[in-house]
């Protein structure tokens, strides 16, 4: 008896407690993003071996849930292109590649006069490559092709990894950002327990929201 009263005393109170606070309620807004990369790889294993990152390009969009004022959470979805140069024993070659990345935010926003903002971002992305190919010595190669021996291709067509977004919002929405990515797994299909490839990238881009 004594533990239900405490029961009925306490409900009220975390009722109240639960209850949708003034200027706590979602917001949702979204708009379209345009980036600048250069991408590589943390390798190790590869005799000689040595990754250059090069220029490529993003394009895509963004979906942000504003939880409260400081606190939101932000997909994207980028189509990109993707550039490097890799070489080992002394020759080098030029590493081709597109796909889609959906990377994942949470969001601290810091609010500054004028409506405008700082803010940054940490989360999870996954990446499903398209194409991806390597030319040396005037060879090309599909990297995604199987071995007809080991039936496994040179590449993975999908990795996982960590984002980090830092940026600014003008008082228009529109947006200057950095952000930095780097995989978790082993890009490496075929012999991938000598040799390890971990996709690098960082980017510069701008971005306009809707909806503000």
């Amino acid at each position: 008896m004594y533990m239900a009263l405490s029961c009925l005393m306490v409900l009220p109170t975390l009722a109240q407690e639960n209850q949708p606070q003034k200027g706590q309620n979602i917001t949702i807004s979204g708009g379209a993003l345009l980036e600048t990369n250069i991408s590589g790889f943390h390798h190790s294993g590869v005799d000689d071996g040595q990754s250059r990152m090069k220029i490529g390009g993003s394009v895509g969009g963004f979906l942000n849930l504003g939880i409260t004022r400081a606190f939101s959470v932000q997909g994207e979805m980028l189509m990109h292109y993707k550039h490097s140069k890799f070489e080992w024993d002394g020759i080098p070659g030029n590493y081709d590649y597109w796909g889609v990345e959906i990377p994942i935010y949470a969001m601290l926003h810091i609010h500054l006069k004028k409506d405008r903002q700082l803010y940054i971002g940490i989360g999870p992305y996954t990446e499903f490559g398209f194409d991806a190919t390597y030319k040396r010595n005037g060879i090309k190669g599909d990297l995604y092709e199987k071995d007809k021996t080991s039936g496994l291709p040179i590449l993975r067509d999908s990795n996982t990894g960590f984002a980090l977004k830092i940026g600014y919002e003008f008082t228009s929405g529109l947006q200057l950002n950095v952000t930095y990515k780097a995989s978790i797994t082993n890009l490496l299909d075929a012999n991938s327990n000598t040799v390890k490839m971990y996709p690098i990238a960082a980017s510069i881009g701008i971005a306009y929201r809707f909806g503000k």
